[in-house]
């Protein structure tokens, strides 16, 4: 699975957009877009804190550990 479908998939889960889930992982609305679009690929500490918020929002572990392999 690619970073753009697990994006995807967290936004579909947590019915938000792209703007709440760049507001919630304090980054700006363009990197969200980029990182969904397959433009660029969030550092390795990005993913980690996006791997960390999805945890504490209840996404399933199986996603959780994708975000950590991509």
């Amino acid at each position: 699975m690619t970073l753009h479908e697990i994006l995807k998939i967290i936004r579909k889960e947590l019915n938000i957009t792209q703007e709440q889930l760049a507001h919630e992982l304090n980054i700006s609305f363009s990197t969200i877009n980029r990182w969904e679009n397959s433009r660029t690929s969030p550092s390795r500490l990005a993913r980690m804190r996006l791997a960390d918020y999805c945890a504490k929002k209840g996404i399933p572990e199986a996603i959780v550990t994708q975000i950590e392999k991509v």
